[in-house]
């Protein structure tokens, strides 16, 4: 498991543990990841397995793999800080963190940035219009409309667990993979507490577009 960990400049006692989206790597975040540790949080930044822009090798053969990976990274920060965690992730990083968080009581909440409600049937949707290339040939492993097609079902038994535990959903204006609308319903049938913001983005660059509104987010709940 290959993580970049970005030490945090006047540490905050606050740690948030990062994931990627599908064909991508830790560095799709890396701007976004160098931000928030400057302005005091501890990152681990992980590369899912199979992902081939990445360091981690092995294959992706389902979506435990992918809460798994991040579970091992959350519980080797928790010995290794002691400190509050959240998860926080982009796209397929941004479902794992929530499907995470709910999985795991002890962390504190989760930020996901390009992520929504029904993906499954709108990947089936692109599919069915000729779009066939969902950057498969960049990840040893499932395509991406496979390792999504039981997403709703998921979301709908694990988001209740997360009640009481705050959450921060973000939407890109521009973004043509995940609508969103699509985020709002994620939104909607989250449990409070829970804040959405929309930024101005397509969903590559969206996690580089939510600095500002993940740092007011957890200044909110971490002032200084």
């Amino acid at each position: 498991m290959a993580v970049l960990v970005y030490e945090a400049r006047r540490p905050r006692k606050v740690t948030v543990v990062a994931g990627h989206g599908y064909s991508s790597s830790k560095h799709n975040l890396d701007f976004l990841c160098g931000f928030l540790a400057g302005h005091g949080f501890q990152i681990y930044s992980l590369d899912f397995p199979g992902h081939k822009l990445g360091a981690s090798g092995g294959r992706l053969n389902s979506d435990r793999d992918l809460i798994d990976s991040m579970q091992s990274v959350v519980d080797y920060a928790r010995r290794r800080t002691g400190t509050v965690i959240y998860t926080m992730g982009h796209s397929m990083g941004a479902m794992t963190a929530l499907r995470t968080a709910a999985q795991d009581a002890e962390v504190a909440g989760a930020i996901a940035i390009a992520t929504g409600y029904g993906r499954p049937s709108a990947l089936a949707a692109l599919r069915s219009m000729g779009a066939t290339d969902f950057r498969d040939s960049y990840v040893d492993g499932l395509a991406l409309p496979e390792l999504t097609k039981a997403l709703d079902a998921s979301f709908d038994e694990e988001l209740p667990k997360l009640s009481g535990r705050p959450q921060l959903f973000i939407a890109a204006d521009r973004d043509m993979m995940v609508s969103q609308a699509s985020v709002r319903e994620l939104f909607d049938r989250a449990p409070e507490p829970k804040s959405l913001v929309t930024v101005q983005s397509d969903h590559t660059t969206a996690a580089d577009a939510s600095r500002a509104p993940i740092l007011q987010w957890l200044n909110e709940l971490h002032p200084r």
